[in-house]
């Protein structure tokens, strides 16, 4: 069914630069944010509470599974609006340590619109971790707020050592603040995708600074999508001795690397960045079900995105080991009722299942499909 958002604000919405559109609805949620009867109003429309998808996880309580993705508000100029919508977590950022513009070339955010698809080139423009912590201390949610950390743009490769400098100096800005913390280590949109923490051994020597930070978040390290045996292995082994370390999320990798898009290929050769949306579901859904297996199910979780678009789309990612979900370009394209219709569904999903909780689910359907070895 397609709802009101879909039949008749897209396609005027459509019709603007996907930038101006971004930053109008930043300023829209800022708006709804203020509180009153408007904040209400969208609370009330958009809000779904349920007990069977509340769950308790690194002592945080999560009131549904999908929370927004970073890279939707940069600045954190809008986390009590975007809560409004029904979000279980509100993940903010990429934030780095250094305030930086992002890539100078426009246009920096791509539409694919026969796909379910963006390009994003933003390069992590933001406020840098000193303005944005300033700002989120004025901005206690009802629920989680993460802060998703990322190196400072300079356009230039720069050193693991240099990196793990800014990150320390990120991360206790936000101590005390964010709910949690997500490490992008590998994000797509910096220094053309370059990342010195391919080396797992790169990725110890962070965490063993940052443990170091007295009442650290719980944390998330966000890195590439891979099925890759050697990789996952590596990484596991790395982040075990780390009790701060709660878990992964998989980022996407640079560039477009997935067939069978219906946009011409003449059309995506013009737009440099990282394809997201519905064509990446089957390569992140392919890491979960790589990982899950592997990981100390005790001690860590992980965060599924990609592609999730429908109560049917999260629900794959969860009976396949994600504990928790993140959406951003199903709220582009589907816009504000996505929360409540994917939560809605998920419920129903569970009933016909015959669980009585999500954790339930959790896993299940690696009994049907091979993991990777």
């Amino acid at each position: 069914m397609v709802n009101i958002y879909q039949r008749a604000a897209r396609p005027i919405l459509f019709r603007f630069d996907p930038e101006r559109i971004h930053n109008g609805s930043i300023a829209i949620g800022g708006l709804v944010g203020q509180g009153g009867f408007l904040s209400a109003a969208v609370r009330a429309l958009y809000c779904f509470d349920d007990d069977r998808l509340r769950q308790q996880i690194a002592g945080i309580t999560f009131d549904n599974p999908i929370g927004l993705a970073a890279g939707f508000d940069k600045n954190a100029k809008a986390v009590h609006g975007l809560e409004a919508l029904g979000f279980g977590a509100i993940e903010v950022g990429s934030v780095s340590a250094q305030p930086s513009e992002g890539n100078l070339e426009r246009p920096r955010l791509f539409r694919l619109t026969d796909d379910d698809a963006i390009v994003v080139y933003y390069g992590v423009p933001n406020d840098g971790a000193e303005k944005v912590s300033q700002r989120l201390k004025e901005s206690r949610l009802r629920g989680p707020l993460g802060v998703n950390l990322v190196e400072t743009n300079t356009g230039k490769r720069v050193s693991a050592e240099e990196v793990i400098v800014e990150l320390f100096g990120s991360a206790k800005m936000f101590v005390g603040i964010a709910d949690y913390l997500s490490l992008n280590l590998n994000c797509p949109n910096t220094t053309g995708g370059n990342s010195p923490f391919e080396d797992a051994e790169r990725i110890r020597g962070l965490l063993c600074c940052l443990k170091d930070i007295e009442d650290i978040p719980p944390t998330f390290v966000k890195l590439t999508a891979t099925d890759d045996p050697q990789r996952r292995d590596s990484v596991l082994e790395a982040i075990d001795e780390f009790s701060f370390v709660k878990g992964i999320i998989f980022n996407l990798p640079s560039g477009k690397p997935y067939e069978n898009l219906k946009t011409p290929v003449s059309r995506l050769a013009s737009m440099p960045g990282t394809l997201c949306g519905r064509p990446v579901a089957e390569f992140v859904n392919q890491s979960i079900r790589a990982w899950y297996p592997h990981i100390d199910q005790r001690r860590h979780i992980i965060i599924g995105s990609g592609g999730i678009f429908s109560a049917e789309d999260a629900y794959e990612k969860i009976q396949l080991g994600a504990s928790l979900l993140q959406v951003y370009t199903a709220l582009v394209f589907r816009g504000p009722s996505i929360v409540k219709r994917i939560n809605k569904g998920l419920c129903g999903l569970l009933r016909r299942d015959g669980f009585n909780h999500l954790s339930e689910a959790i896993g299940t359907k690696q009994d049907s499909i091979p993991a990777a070895v």
